[in-house]
């Protein structure tokens, strides 16, 4: 009895200890995977942002050779890119005298504004700045700068299309690392006039990644393939006098084993064992700015993830061990009262078998026979005593295995509930990937990616909608009101739409639809009804009346979607010349729209 009840627990402990550790891997994998898309979704954002700055520029070159010239001008420029392209952090201009205007993000109230005193080469100096570059407190100076000795102005003038940096240190803080683009400005004879800078630098990288970070005692790491850590969420990797940190097994031991591990399993979950503790990690490739070949590496340790699991297992194996005690003791009573009755009978059978008779024997004697008899009639009821202990033995057991089959069954459903949590968990990550979180329509990275999969597939309209006057409502109103009337946009746009309209936003008051293809006629009166619906539906907060008006650019869009986003941005630059609030359609052949 005791053997079958050790064989019947060990196997269910294994089975229910097996299933439950691999539906835990299998669901931390692929938190893992979301968390990397992620990342690389908000890196490919910033640097997206950077060319899109000098994509703008290109509309207003003419314009660009006289604000250089006037610092009044320039610092408008550089301020007013910077107050629309948060993730740009550095925004400057370096004439061929090797002197630098720059503006950069300081806090949520205050820029830097750092420039050459002189307007050439020499000394440098840094003051606080308001949002349209007004001069503030002084902060600091260093001399001997020339910007026509940087590697950034350099590889600018060898081209004519921006160009990424290397990583480099600031010329004020040399722990402050990142990479510049930067692009030439050429006269109309194509002589040089000076060279943009747009910085991007890693502690901005930093604070995306702790917004991916997973579980407290985790970290993620943006490292080059040479195993030199670029940014990290751990301050045991910050960079050191302006010098980045190298992995290796004494100073980053955990990364360095995932490293190892990750070179045979690729993009896969990875256990590892440090220090009497199982970390479980994730690593992902990612191209930085086309320049340099990176990964991102995710690591927590199991503890993080499911601690009432390594309880409950715990648990499963003191109740498993428990029921074999009880079983192997109560094995051995029962043995033990069983074999008392046969020792006596055995006992009495040798006796008789020795001869211990008297003259007559019977049952109802009080000689040998009757001694036999009686000592039968004893053994008898020691049986029946023992048969009625065993049956209570039994029932008890059946007791405790219907108690261990409760207990599983609890354990089963906190593994459930744990599986629902990180279902949840998974469709978070999901809605965070793919769509914004301010409006809820698809963001940027996944409206062009649904456009492309729609333009394999047929053609269409692709329209751009930019706010009109959006900056000056923001200064009035506030970002909160701004960000109000950015919601009462996308909900008006919903309403007048079709439902089988693609709906993004691609930029800060910026947005875009697809349309299945349909005649001209018909784009014509949808933007006539959308222009129409937001003069008279104005927002109104607390007291507070905006009019809203958008301009339109709308083309036909075919199996090449960046093109006719080009198209679409032209026309929507015209419709803003011409007066704004109004749509400028590419001409097609007519039709009518029924």
């Amino acid at each position: 009895m005791a053997l079958l009840v050790i064989l019947t627990a060990l196997p269910i402990g294994f089975l229910w200890h097996q299933s439950a550790e691999r539906i835990v891997h299998n669901t931390i994998e692929n938190i893992y995977k979301y968390a990397s898309q992620s990342v690389i979704s908000h890196l490919d954002d910033f640097l997206t942002q950077a060319n899109k700055v000098y994509t703008h520029q290109e509309r207003i070159q003419a314009e660009l050779s006289t604000i250089i010239n006037d610092r009044k001008a320039l610092l408008s420029h550089l301020t007013n890119v910077l107050n629309h392209h948060d993730d740009i952090d550095y925004f400057y201009f370096a004439n061929t005298d090797g002197g630098l205007v720059s503006v950069g993000h300081q806090s949520d109230d205050l820029y830097y504004l750092i420039e050459s005193e002189t307007g050439n080469a020499g000394q440098l100096s840094r003051f606080e700045s308001d949002y349209n570059g007004i001069k503030g407190t002084f902060i600091e100076t260093t001399a001997g700068f020339d910007a026509r000795e940087k590697m950034w102005y350099q590889d600018a003038t060898k081209v004519n299309q921006p160009v990424w940096s290397k990583i480099y240190a600031g010329a004020f803080d040399p722990t402050l690392l990142g990479i510049t683009l930067s692009k030439a400005q050429r006269g109309l004879n194509g002589e040089l006039l000076g060279v943009w800078g747009l910085d991007l630098t890693l502690n901005t990288v930093i604070q995306e990644l702790y917004k991916s970070k997973l579980s407290r005692h985790g970290d993620v790491v943006l490292f080059y393939k040479n195993n030199i850590i670029l940014a990290s969420t751990s301050k045991k990797h910050a960079v050191h006098t302006g010098k980045l940190k190298s992995i290796n097994h004494a100073n980053t031991p955990i990364l360095d084993k995932l490293i190892r591990l990750d070179s045979n399993q690729g993009n896969n979950l990875i256990l590892i064992d440090h220090d009497g503790k199982q970390w479980a990690g994730f690593i992902a490739d990612y191209s930085l700015a086309q320049v340099d070949e990176v990964k991102i590496a995710f690591y927590s340790p199991m503890s993080d993830f499911a601690p009432e699991l390594k309880v409950a297992q715990n648990v499963a194996i003191l109740l498993t061990l428990v029921l074999m005690f009880i079983a192997i003791m109560l094995g051995k009573k029962a043995a033990r009262q069983i074999s008392q009755p046969i020792q006596a009978l055995t006992h009495a059978a040798e006796q008789i078998s020795r001869g211990h008779w008297g003259s007559k024997i019977t049952i109802t004697r009080d000689d040998e026979l009757g001694t036999l008899a009686e000592s039968f009639n004893k053994m008898q009821c020691n049986l029946e005593k023992t048969i009625f202990k065993l049956d209570n033995e039994q029932q008890e057991t059946t007791r405790l295995n219907a108690l261990l089959a409760i207990q599983n069954q609890e354990l089963e459903e906190r593994v459930e509930e744990r599986t629902h949590a990180l279902k949840t968990a998974n469709s978070k990550l999901h809605q965070m990937a793919y769509f914004d979180a301010l409006t809820g329509i698809a963001n940027r990275r996944y409206f062009w990616q649904q456009l492309d999969d729609k333009c394999t597939e047929s053609s269409g309209w692709l329209l751009i909608l930019d706010i009109d006057n959006f900056k000056q409502i923001n200064d009035a109103f506030g970002h909160i009101e701004g960000d109000n009337i950015l919601k009462h946009f996308t909900a008006v746009c919903l309403g007048v739409l079709p439902e089988q309209c693609l709906f993004g936003r691609i930029g800060g008051e910026e947005f875009a639809m697809w349309l299945n293809d349909m005649p001209r006629a018909c784009i014509e009166e949808l933007t006539d009804e959308l222009v129409s619906t937001l003069a008279s539906t104005p927002y109104i907060n607390d007291g507070t009346t905006v009019t809203i008006s958008t301009s339109i650019g709308a083309c036909r869009c075919f199996s090449q979607p960046q093109k006719a986003y080009a198209i679409a941005d032209k026309l929507l630059y015209e419709a803003k010349h011409r007066g704004k609030n109004r749509a400028v359609i590419e001409p097609t052949t007519s039709g009518n729209c029924t």
